[in-house]
């Protein structure tokens, strides 16, 4: 059977289970651990389902149990595992995911866990041994050749972990040891725990889940807390359905919740996860915004460079304030001053330069997206040859970069001639020495965790959106992360003070809808306050949801009347809605607290013109160009209503001095409007024929628009009869 039919059966069976049609679900089963031709889980799916029929009888026959609910529920996860577990087997025999291929690669070299982690063992003495030795002794062999074993066996006990489902009793009886031992170097319990992940993002198993909390809450160490909580938080929230009725998880996290750290771990993880869904904005940002300015400078900058002094300047230390106001007027500094803040509140910033450094072959093997950046590790080794300088030691100790972009760096540098990266390398002496003087500062634990669990994520945004084999994978973080919805979770974060940190953080990330939903749960603990009245109408509106945004606002007005804001918000939701009427009565309340505002004075006019009051519209949009002087655009429409009203001899004054600055094809045009009906025909027909020539323009412009605009010219009194003709004069200028 080829990949495709076992996954839609799968997904039938497990479709039927969760539309509680047992009978079909296990008939289904049946069939499909038949084709395993595994007696074991033909032996599994028959006992289970014997047991389902038991307590059909004993429910039938009016036997009361009080566990009836919970067996129930327990008998639709051991099917569905079991599923999981029929299909799985299928898929090891046909699939080419690189799950199934590593798994197929494992089983030509069987082996246990225990006896991996041994030889991990013995090649870390024999390191340990080499790295005592003296430089001369060193010389005369090399540790590269074991650094390099060590990373292999690191790796297939990752491969071990991440493909066993389901996992052996020995084999999670070991994991569990390995884990409580705090002997075991950092590097095996960090690759132990993102394979329990990626394992249980593949197939759910709650004991392995029970390993992850379990080894949160015993470690001792900060970081290594951070990343267990981040894999098993992401494995609970994909698996949030099955994890629902599980007395063991809802004891654990119970127990989390007394604990005041780890309440405030699982708050910091969450807000990185909302964080991390502005990655791709952030990217783009970046690159459709800071990226081409920076390249449309280059041209201007070199001119200025050309004018300037800069080789004198540049020795005595001197900055040329030409170079900075170029910086300043393209728009440059503003945005390099957006991305510094939002690096400074643990926005990726990095993630477009580093996501092109993804290619070498240390990132084809998956282990390596997992393990912690180590100086000793071997590619890092192969370039500095265990030889401490300012560069490596930067990388090391930096707190701007998550591992996975630090190998990326090493990788990128190996590729540099020796010369050049030996200049690097010297360049790098004062900024460690800053370095070391701002480390002697206070340590911050709790910045600590948080600086932790942003590079975590980030290193797990990485792996999941730009492996090379990331098709593969379920990624979480295509997802909402929210853990809002995950069962025992939840409870943690239900209290106001969480609520309302939540909802203040997906609401200043610009994710209205997650923040309104959080809003209404705190507005039924509590009477909403007007901020948050205000707030909750900014969410619908950007939702265009006017008429609940009009509600929200319109009950801030009750409480603070002639709040300047609300009343703008209030007039704009009512003018998208179309009732113009009602958007001028709010705009002309902000008029009389902020009379000189012109954008409001502009508000004012466009609704005055969409009402047909004319005349009144003409007057406020004197008034915006006086308060605004912006050339063509504070001009259009003075021209244009001054058409509307008759006045043609001023909507053709106006137009004039409007294309003198920025001829447009719908200036021109309606320009022509105007001579034609003034009476100036030939004019009228010449400004036409120039709009199609115009920057925009094209013979159907021009048709179009006068169709569209042909009731005004009629009413103006323009003959029916000359607009056709005028229509065809064009046709054949054209």
């Amino acid at each position: 059977m080829t990949k495709q039919p076992i996954e839609d059966r799968q997904k039938v069976i497990n479709g039927l289970l969760r539309s509680k049609r047992l009978n079909e679900a296990f008939a289904e089963l049946r069939q499909l651990a038949s084709e395993t031709a595994n007696w074991q889980i033909t032996n599994k799916v028959e006992e289970l389902e014997q047991s389902y029929k038991y307590m059909i009888q004993y429910a039938t026959e009016g036997i009361a149990d009080p566990q009836r609910n919970q067996i129930y529920d327990s008998i639709i996860n051991k099917a569905a595992e079991l599923t999981d577990i029929a299909a799985n087997e299928l898929l090891i025999q046909t699939s080419p995911r690189i799950y199934y291929s590593t798994l197929r690669t494992l089983r030509l070299h069987p082996s246990s866990l225990a006896i991996l982690l041994g030889k991990h063992s013995q090649l870390r003495k024999q390191l340990a041994v080499f790295f005592e030795m003296t430089a001369d002794e060193q010389a005369e062999s090399s540790a590269l050749p074991m650094l390099k074993d060590k990373e292999a066996v690191e790796n297939t006990i990752f491969n071990y972990i991440w493909t066993a489902y389901p996992m052996s009793n020995d084999d999670l009886e070991t994991v569990r040891q390995t884990l409580a031992d705090d002997t075991q170097p950092a590097v095996i319990h960090e690759v132990i725990i993102s394979a329990l992940m990626m394992s249980l993002l593949e197939h759910y198993r709650e004991e392995l889940l029970l390993c992850l909390l379990d080894f949160y809450s015993a470690t001792t160490v900060p970081a290594l807390q951070i990343k267990a909580l981040c894999c098993a938080l992401l494995v609970m929230h994909r698996h949030r359905d099955a994890i629902r009725h599980s007395e063991p998880l809802r004891l654990r996290i119970g127990n989390l919740a007394d604990n005041p750290q780890a309440t405030a771990d699982i708050m910091t993880l969450f807000l990185q996860f909302i964080r991390s869904r502005g990655t791709e904005r952030v990217m783009k940002k970046v690159r459709d915004e800071l990226i081409p300015r920076i390249r449309d400078l280059s041209p201007e900058l070199r001119r200025k460079l050309e004018n300037t002094n800069a080789v004198e300047d540049l020795e005595n230390g001197e900055i040329n304030p030409d170079w900075q106001e170029v910086l300043d007027k393209s728009g440059i500094t503003a945005k390099m001053q957006e991305l510094n803040k939002m690096q400074m509140e643990g926005s990726d910033v990095f993630l477009s330069t580093f996501s092109q450094m993804k290619n070498f072959p240390f990132f084809r093997t998956t282990a390596n997206w997992f393990i912690p950046f180590e100086m000793t590790h071997s590619e890092v080794y192969a370039l500095f040859k265990n030889k401490m300088n300012p560069m490596l030691t930067m990388i090391e100790k930096s707190g701007a970069f998550c591992d996975s972009d630090k190998f990326s760096f090493i990788l990128s540098l190996a590729s540099v001639p020796e010369q050049q990266r030996q200049m690097m390398l010297g360049q790098f002496d004062a900024q460690n020495e800053q370095m070391m003087e701002m480390s002697g500062n206070l340590p911050d634990p709790a910045k600590d965790r948080e600086n932790t669990a942003n590079k975590y994520v980030q290193n797990l945004y990485r792996f999941f959106n730009l492996s090379f084999n990331k098709k593969e994978f379920y990624n979480p973080f295509s997802t909402t992360l929210n853990l809002i919805e995950v069962p025992f979770v939840a409870d943690i974060l239900s209290d106001l003070n969480s609520l309302q940190l939540i909802a203040e953080f997906y609401f200043k990330q610009e994710y209205y809808n997650e923040a309104l939903a959080i809003f209404n749960k705190i507005a039924q603990q509590e009477t909403a306050t007007v901020g948050m009245y205000q707030k909750m109408g900014f969410c619908h509106e950007s939702a265009k949801n006017y008429e609940e945004a009009i509600r929200n606002y319109e009950k801030v007005d009750l409480l603070k009347s002639d709040d300047a804001w609300t009343l703008k918000h209030l007039a704009g939701c009512h003018r998208s809605a179309g009732n113009s009427e009602k958007a001028l009565e709010y705009f002309k309340r902000v008029e009389t607290l902020q009379p000189d505002n012109t954008a409001v004075a502009n508000s004012i006019a466009n609704c005055l013109l969409a009402l047909g009051r004319t005349d009144e519209a003409l007057k406020y949009f004197f008034k915006v160009d006086y308060m605004a002087n912006k050339g063509a655009r504070t001009m259009r429409p003075i021209a244009w209503c001054s058409f509307l009203t008759g006045n043609y001899e001023q909507s053709i004054s106006y137009y004039d001095r409007i294309i003198a600055l920025d001829a447009s094809a719908d200036d021109l045009i309606n320009r022509s409007h105007a001579l034609l009906c003034a009476g100036r025909t030939k004019e009228a027909t010449e400004g036409y024929v120039n709009a199609m020539k115009a920057r925009e323009g094209s013979l159907g412009k021009v048709i179009d628009t006068l169709h569209n605009d042909r009731q005004l010219l009629l009413d103006a009194g323009i003959d029916g009869m000359m607009l056709a003709l005028i229509e065809d004069k064009l046709r054949y200028s054209a």
